[in-house]
């Protein structure tokens, strides 16, 4: 049925219709234009001292890859132009909520994250930085078994969050403007030095890392 008004397509119009925007995009991209929110990083090569066996040093990886597909992840710090370096990652939990009979009904999860980016020689493109992040979470003490695996899950959602923050830090204009003048500012004193081989922090098996609803020094 056609109504007034209404527009119709031969599927050789939609084809060509397609065609056309594909050349767009290509003519775009050649004229160096990038999708908005893909920021490449100012250098080459980039260590990242998080460890590769867990599930936030591979988002890490993986977020770094696709908004830097020109930047290479190298193996060691010596190879690399800017170093990634993990300070502390702390996970909490707290009690926030409880009801008449003194029980919990609700838990705040919490993690804080402290790194810092610095160049071969030590020096700082970004400062020691922690990004904290926090959830609350009803409880149920009578599914403790439950609500535990309900933890681990929403801290694997926070540290994508996490992931998502790091990246928009890393790949910020004044990363790129410190990189370009971390000589002038090296030779000015302006800026902190840090050991550029320093190990990186050994990882802690997700089961252990995560706080459990039933060790008291956990709670406070």
């Amino acid at each position: 049925m056609y109504f007034a008004g209404q527009q119709t397509h031969s599927p050789r119009q939609s084809w060509l219709l397609r065609g056309a925007c594909l050349a767009l995009f290509m003519l775009l991209t050649a004229c160096g234009f990038t999708l908005r929110g893909v920021t490449p990083l100012p250098f080459d090569t980039l260590y990242i001292g998080i460890p590769d066996n867990t599930l936030f040093g591979a988002d890490v990886r993986r977020a770094l890859r696709a908004a830097s597909p020109n930047t290479k992840l190298v193996a060691t710090p010596k190879e690399a132009q800017a170093i990634l370096q993990q300070v502390a990652n702390d996970r909490t939990l707290r009690e926030v909520s409880l009801n008449a009979q003194g029980r919990v009904e609700e838990y705040e999860l919490g993690i804080n994250y402290t790194f810092r980016l610095i160049d071969d020689k030590g020096r700082a493109l970004i400062p020691d930085t922690t990004l904290s992040i926090f959830r609350e979470m009803p409880y149920d003490d009578q599914i403790v078994q439950a609500k535990q695996g309900q933890i681990e899950t929403l801290y694997n959602s926070m540290q994508r969050d996490l992931v998502a923050r790091l990246l928009r830090r890393m790949t910020a204009p004044e990363v790129r403007k410190a990189f370009e003048t971390r000589e002038q500012r090296g030779e000015d004193g302006e800026i902190p030095l840090y050991d550029p081989t320093a190990p990186a922090q050994r990882a802690t098996p997700a089961p252990w890392q995560t706080p459990s609803t039933t060790d008291p020094a956990n709670l406070r």
